[in-house]
């Protein structure tokens, strides 16, 4: 009869605290991104908040300082690139104006290509030089835009404003509650993970800090050398694209087709060497970086193949957006630390 009882009350709990914790995620379902972007950031940041709290500075203070860096940090350049486009506005509309009333004229270092230059020419003729071409083909590119996301655009915004401020603030908390946060994920994971909770830990972290490292750090000084290569070639609107090129090369795959892009319009309007150039530092920042540097931060830091690695970022990025990302390829280490834990205690009876 006891064993009965207890075993009803133990599925009854069960029954309860799943429907709490799915009840819980519905009234918050607006903010989980936001609190998840939170838990990676302060993961990212968690041993500089550790190295400023053991130097005397309250734990309070730090997370503070480290939650204006990264507000600083991530918002600055977004708002330089929007300060920046703003100024150029005016000059670019009065370019497109002027395009479509006269067309593109045929730039001359698109003849002298070997070969295809000709043929590249008479295209260029065809689409670009001829006002009336033009005009529909951009008529069709502004109804595509106005029947799609273009009128969801502002709303957007307004989305990942708030995410990114909650997420900040975020960092905060979590920052300054890390001791008791630490000790219940501690906690709850040996009761229902037991001696594996410290591998799955130590996974999840290994694999947040090193995607990190790997796609944000490396995406940035890859996007900072290929701005050098447009300051020297002296391609138009440098300091936007350089913006531009280190937000899109974090992606995996982005920065090389953008940089076929700016090569081009080096080549259009400078002509051949300062192409070069520009081909030059991006095939060396994107060579280095994605075939060296990347895979040993990432897969570095939780011994996963870089294969496996790589295809959780793709595939996180396709289910999740740019959150997926990282969350990719912690599922991934938490799955082969489960795995790797459960062998290993398998071998050893």
């Amino acid at each position: 009869m006891d064993e009965n009882r207890s075993r009803t009350q133990y599925i009854g709990t069960f029954i309860f605290v799943c429907a709490v914790l799915l009840f819980s995620a519905w009234i918050e379902q607006s903010f989980l991104f936001a609190f998840v972007w939170g838990g990676i950031l302060s993961i990212t940041t968690y041993p500089l908040y550790h190295r400023l709290v053991g130097r005397g500075m309250g734990n309070r203070v730090a997370a503070g300082l480290i939650a204006a860096g990264i507000f600083a940090l991530l918002a600055v350049p977004m708002i330089a690139m929007a300060v920046r486009a703003g100024m150029e506005l005016p000059s670019l509309m009065a370019w497109g104006r002027g395009a479509l009333h006269d067309g593109i004229p045929v730039s001359p270092q698109v003849g002298e290509i070997p070969r295809i230059g000709p043929r590249l020419s008479a295209l260029w003729q065809r689409y670009l030089s001829d006002p009336d071409e033009l005009r529909h083909w951009t008529g069709v590119a502004s109804r595509m835009f106005a029947t799609g996301d273009g009128r969801e655009l502002p709303h957007r915004l307004m989305e990942m404003t708030e995410t990114f401020v909650i997420a900040t603030l975020s960092v905060y908390f979590y920052l300054a509650a890390s001791h008791a946060l630490v000790t219940d994920i501690r906690a709850v994971g040996r009761r229902f993970l037991g001696e594996r909770t410290g591998g799955v830990m130590r996974n999840t972290v290994g694999a947040v800090r090193g995607t990190v490292a790997g796609l944000v750090l490396v995406g940035l000084g890859q996007g900072v050398l290929v701005g050098v290569g447009y300051f020297i070639a002296g391609t138009p609107h440098p300091a936007l694209l350089t913006l531009l090129t280190a937000v899109v090369s974090i992606i995996p795959f982005c920065g090389p087709i953008l940089l076929c892009a700016t090569t081009l319009m080096t080549f259009a309007a400078n002509g051949v060497t300062q192409a070069i150039i520009v081909a030059a530092l991006g095939t060396i920042a994107y060579g280095a970086g994605d075939h060296f540097v990347r895979p040993k931060l990432i897969s570095g830091s939780t011994s996963i193949p870089f294969l496996a690695v790589l295809t959780a970022i793709l595939g996180g990025l396709h289910m999740f957006g740019l959150l997926g990302l990282f969350m990719g390829p912690t599922v991934i280490a938490v799955a082969l630390s489960l795995w790797r834990a459960a062998a290993a205690e398998e071998q050893a009876r």
